[in-house]
């Protein structure tokens, strides 16, 4: 991390934490002193709404067994049934009477269901808020009354609306009246309808009570500040649970209002504190950051680089060496340029004296036949003649090429970008493709970078053409395969060239791109090195990989920007005068 930036950081959390603390500490004793209120109002509330609750079962439940012990309707059909006397004309008359005695008792739900035994259990004898659905059966009902015991349970009724039938969640009590064999289930209760909580705990604000199905709130979790006031059971190991929560929006006004002082206040002080690093920061980093910025230049091929002494003490020293040292880098680099310089043209004319004698032995071979033959005037001196003259001249020629190749090689200009479509290049180049040979498949996109025109078709042609030879190579005329691939990449282009050809050894991948090394008959070893170096000033990287059928694929990455403006072809600008252009 910088200095100056060190000084900031320092500063502001000197300033920072104190407020942070501070906020930390008043917050939280606020939240404290207001939710210990809040605990208390909800107790308080809290057992005034059970005290209601208690008061409304004892006395449901007192309406309820009231019906079982002296009843005139229940005893009636408790005796019908038990003397196997309940037929239509008594449902009919159960239709009348159930309203009536359900709104007597006030409740809102009443069932007289069939408790005993057998296929008969659940059979709806009489319901006072749904008198058609007299013969329907609903054994759950008489289940969850047996597990509730003396309890409340939680039951959705089904009702009738004109022409709807719709379940409407209740809470029922119950009894079970058993004479003379037979039993007959008394179930009744209240609808859970919108101001149900309203009438049965009345206005307790901030108190606010709900009603949740399942085990926990309303998402399956437990409510949030939330206090159980009641439970009931279900059937089916359903649960209808009434919990009380607290408004705690007086407290979150009253925390952001906090909050939001404390950032003004907190602001401030920052703002202070960042005024003081910032004149202290000018002090002390103006030196360091022309070090720094010194350093990057020298980092960055700037060797010659120095900054002006203006400080005092270790920083001035530290000044002055580095002044120093950027002089000595630059002698020495000086002298390694020379030394590698040399080095290169030597193993380059090493090599172009070895590819010279190759050619010029059957030249020497020739013409000495030539001559022998001549001398003796034999007979078939005009045959050889021919002969040998043509192997001359294919010698010749092979001179010819490579140098030709290696002055391209020499001469090689420094890239002149524009902005280019590759898949102009790709098409220019497929369009140069006979039609016999390796067949050449394309899969290209629209990529635009900034390249060398000439150069780049040049890479292309020389890819493809490799990539041709190597596929008639192992396949002969027919069966060959070369594919060219063009996409984009997050920072420019993606460029392969690939074929079924023999593929390229692990070993020689290495050394694919050193001028000379060849693993063509005829070839001059000088065309990917040509491609490496096109590609290297563009800014860009070639590979080596696996083909199509254990053949080889070039891969190329190129940049959007293209070469940097600064870019300089290598062997263009040596000093040595094998590289500079001849007039």
């Amino acid at each position: 991390m910088k200095l100056r930036w060190r000084f900031l950081l320092l500063f502001l959390v000197a300033a920072f934490v104190p407020f942070t603390a501070l906020f930390v500490v008043v917050q939280t004793s606020l939240i404290d002193q207001v939710r210990e209120d809040h605990r208390r109002q909800l107790d308080t509330r809290v057992a005034s709404a059970q005290r209601r609750l208690a008061e409304r079962d004892a006395n449901d439940r007192q309406a309820v067994h009231a019906l079982c012990d002296h009843n005139l309707v229940v005893d009636r059909l408790v005796l019908q049934l038990a003397t196997d006397r309940f037929d239509p004309q008594s449902e009919q008359e159960m239709v009348m009477l159930m309203p009536p005695m359900m709104r007597g008792q006030r409740f809102d739900a009443l069932y007289l269901l069939d408790a005993q035994g057998g296929p008969s259990r659940g059979q709806i004898l009489g319901a006072g808020h749904y008198p058609n659905a007299v013969g329907g059966r609903v054994p759950e009902l008489v289940d969850a009354l047996t597990r509730a015991g003396e309890a409340t349970f939680a039951y959705e009724a089904r009702v009738r609306d004109d022409d709807t039938a719709r379940d409407v969640m209740s809470l029922l009590q119950g009894c079970v009246v058993r004479r003379d064999g037979a039993a007959v289930a008394v179930v009744a209760g209240h609808f859970l309808a919108d101001d149900f909580v309203e009438e049965l705990v009345g206005d307790v604000t901030p108190v606010e009570f709900r009603l949740f199905q399942g085990p926990g709130g309303p998402d399956g979790g437990g409510p949030d500040r939330g206090t159980e006031v009641a439970h009931f059971e279900g059937p089916e190991g359903t649960a209808l649970r009434l919990v009380a929560t607290i408004d705690d929006e007086p407290l979150r006004r009253e925390v952001a209002a906090l909050q939001q002082r404390t950032l003004y206040v907190a602001g401030v002080a920052l703002l202070v504190a960042l005024f003081a690093a910032v004149l202290m920061t000018l002090t002390l980093s103006r030196p360091l950051r022309s070090l720094e910025a010194a350093a990057q230049r020298v980092a960055s091929g700037d060797l010659e680089s120095e900054i002006p002494v203006t400080a005092r003490g270790e920083v001035g020293r530290t000044m002055r060496a580095f002044n120093n040292m950027t002089r000595e880098l630059a002698a020495t680099r000086k002298k390694l340029l020379r030394a590698e310089r040399i080095a290169a043209w030597r193993e380059v004319a090493r090599r172009i004296a070895h590819e010279i004698k190759n050619p010029l032995q059957p030249i020497q071979m020739e013409i000495e036949t030539m001559r022998k033959l001549h001398q003796r005037k034999h007979p078939d001196f005009d045959v050889e003649f021919q002969g040998s003259t043509q192997v001359i001249l294919d010698e010749v020629k092979r001179l010819n090429t490579m140098v030709t190749e290696f002055s391209r090689f020499a001469r090689l200009p420094r890239p002149t970008p524009v902005a280019l479509d590759l898949r102009e290049i790709v098409d220019h180049v497929v369009s140069l493709h006979g039609s016999g040979g390796a067949e050449l498949a394309v899969d290209v996109d629209s990529v635009v970078v900034r390249a060398d025109r000439e150069q780049l078709t040049q890479v292309l042609v020389n890819l493809v053409q490799n990539a041709a030879d190597a596929a008639e190579a192992r396949h002969g005329s027919h069966g060959g395969s070369v594919q060219i691939r063009l996409e984009p990449t997050d920072d420019g282009a993606r460029l392969e060239v690939a074929d079924n050809g023999t593929g390229i050894d692990e070993a020689n991948r290495m050394r694919i791109f050193e001028p000379y090394f060849t693993t063509k008959s005829k070839g001059t070893g000088l065309g990917l090195a040509i491609v490496h170096r096109i590609i290297g000033d563009h800014g860009g990287s070639i590979d080596v990989e696996d083909g199509i059928d254990g053949g080889a694929a070039f891969v190329i990455q190129l940049p959007v920007q293209g070469p940097a403006m600064e870019i300089e072809a290598s062997l263009a600008e040596t000093d040595l005068p094998l590289g500079r252009p001849q007039p």
